[in-house]
């Protein structure tokens, strides 16, 4: 794994960023001698991309399904929705 000096990547982030998104290997960022951070690539593998989107077609079926049917309820006429709109229709 590759080290490269903070005032290094400071001078030269983007070349670092798209030396680490062409090799797919991450360069660990050191201070003084001693490792501080890291930058990695983005796993962006078609599997990884498809199982994500899989999981977001879950969640909004399993949310779709979970909202109420409002077919059961009655339809309210104009002057109902303008008293309620008002607060007209207030139990004291």
């Amino acid at each position: 794994m590759r080290e490269v000096g903070i005032l290094e990547a400071k001078t030269g982030l983007s070349g670092l960023v798209a030396d680490v998104e062409r090799t797919g290997e991450a360069v660990v960022l050191t201070r003084h001698g001693r490792a501080a951070a890291k930058i990695v690539p983005i796993d962006r593998s078609p599997k990884t991309a498809s199982r994500d989107r899989a999981e977001v077609v879950r969640d909004i079926l399993a949310r779709r399904d979970a909202r109420p049917v409002l077919s059961d309820w009655e339809p309210l006429s104009w002057d109902v929705l303008k008293r309620i709109a008002r607060n007209e229709d207030r139990h004291n």
